[in-house]
């Protein structure tokens, strides 16, 4: 058997040319970029939401404690974005509910009534009620709160600006989407 010369077989190719090799690297790049755009889209998505439904959490718990305080009220006073109201003392010093006394048809529970207030302060919402002062909401540096006096019932609305948005720099009418409104009627007779 005579052997063949080794440079006489026909080789077999093994391995890629330059433009497969280009064209795959090309591919995987925008493959690449395809998910990192997506991944970044989707964490932004992700957190933006996550403000949307904190904010309207937050929104509910203002309105909350602001109509509960309403509903009681004997004076209220609205201006620059604050809220003051009168409540009766319900409550001993000992914290137990004190027994009211009735003069003159109404219902007097102690002789001191409470003011509670409730205002912004920076990033935060507070409800003071005398020296006792509560933080309510807090990183809502974008929140406003408004209050329409229409006699014997309030109107509060309370609006975010969202952080991800489409609408540009239009933000009032991005705020406009995220507002909330309640009408609380007193059910006290209202002492000005």
């Amino acid at each position: 058997m005579n052997p063949t010369p080794l440079f006489s077989r026909p080789s077999r190719q093994r391995g890629w040319t330059l433009t497969e090799l280009m064209t795959a690297m090309a591919v995987a790049s925008l493959m690449t970029a395809g998910l990192v755009i997506g991944t970044v889209t989707i964490q932004r998505s992700f957190m933006a939401s996550r403000h949307h439904i904190e904010a309207q959490a937050q929104q509910m718990r203002l309105m909350d404690y602001m109509t509960l305080d309403l509903r009681r009220a004997l004076k209220v006073v609205t201006g620059n974005g604050t809220l003051s109201v009168t409540i009766p003392d319900y409550y001993n010093a000992d914290g137990t509910p004190r027994d009211p006394q009735i003069s003159g048809g109404q219902a007097v529970y102690g002789s001191q009534p409470v003011t509670i207030q409730y205002y912004k302060s920076g990033a935060t919402i507070y409800r003071c009620a005398g020296d006792t002062t509560t933080a309510l909401a807090t990183d809502v540096a974008d929140f406003q709160l408004t209050f329409l006096d229409a006699g014997q019932s309030i109107q509060i609305g309370v609006t975010f600006v969202p952080t991800y948005q489409f609408a540009g720099n239009n933000t009032e009418n991005v705020r406009l989407g995220t507002a909330i409104y309640t009408n609380t009627l007193l059910r006290n007779k209202r002492q000005y």
